[in-house]
């Protein structure tokens, strides 16, 4: 008696190997989020170079913070887009959400450059004017924006202006504002020292906790965007430069850890 044996079934598991790996295996439209880290802006990051501005060393550090983005021209495939979905720590985002149609990872990062330089000079203005303010025996006539200097490559976007004008009045200042502290931040910072909101905020939550910070500073326009959850830091939401200086001025008085200046969180 001879068996014959029906293909079906083998025809059927290859077609159904190939509607799953195919995907995985095939770029994806998505751009992809993670945590980067918290780089300490002393004694390497953050120096003002002139010879007619006296400087004070720091007691405590700062630390700027950033996140790892896929770029522009970077081809994700499904298999790294589902890796991604199932760690806590990445995002996974609509390509479009992030960047605009036909730009390119060239572009991105000339723009990002572009947006870090700007930072940086509104950072100068804003510490020039909070010096004159706040501490107007300190003759900063010969400050300018080459007397900051900045060495962080591979780094943009205008995030980090906030942090740097904490660290550059940290600098000129004979005060011992961060108190021994380690102090993250991330936030946009105008001429007269409003602080804006910034992207990726939950991840720079993230990087600051890494890097060992105690204390990080955020938008108040974040506030949405920050979980309820937060333990293990205290964030501080805050509208202006004065807030947050007023904030490290006093003495700390309490380990409390979670999230103070919000009257909004998100989930």
């Amino acid at each position: 008696m001879s068996l014959r044996f029906s293909k079906t079934p083998r025809l059927l598991t290859l077609f159904f190997a190939l509607l799953f790996l195919v995907p995985l295996v095939t770029p994806v439209n998505f751009v992809i989020i993670q945590p980067g880290e918290g780089t300490p802006l002393f004694p390497k990051v953050l120096t003002v170079k002139s010879a007619d501005v006296r400087t004070y060393a720091p007691h405590g550090q700062i630390y700027l913070l950033s996140i790892w983005v896929s770029t522009a021209d970077a081809k994700i495939l499904g298999a790294e887009a589902l890796g991604c979905w199932v760690r806590a720590e990445c995002v996974v985002f609509p390509r479009s959400v992030i960047y605009k149609r036909n730009t390119s990872a060239v572009k991105e990062e000339k723009k990002a450059l572009k947006e870090m330089k700007v930072s940086q000079s509104a950072a100068m203005t804003a510490t020039k004017k909070y010096l004159a303010k706040n501490y107007p025996s300190i003759d900063t006539s010969k400050l300018s924006d080459s007397s900051l200097k900045v060495s962080l490559p591979n780094v943009g976007g205008p995030s980090g202006g906030l942090i740097f004008t904490i660290g550059l009045i940290d600098l000129l200042t004979p005060e011992d504002i961060l108190q021994g502290r380690k102090v993250a931040g991330s936030g946009t910072i105008s001429a007269n020292g409003t602080v804006g909101p910034i992207g990726g905020i939950s991840e720079k939550i993230i990087a600051a906790k890494k890097a060992g910070a105690t204390v990080l500073f955020a938008s108040r326009s974040n506030c949405d965007e920050i979980a309820r959850d937060v333990t293990g830091i205290s964030v501080v939401a805050i509208s202006t430069l004065d807030e947050a200086l007023d904030y490290l001025q006093k003495a700390p008085t309490s380990n409390f850890r979670g999230v103070s200046g919000c009257t909004n969180l998100g989930a």
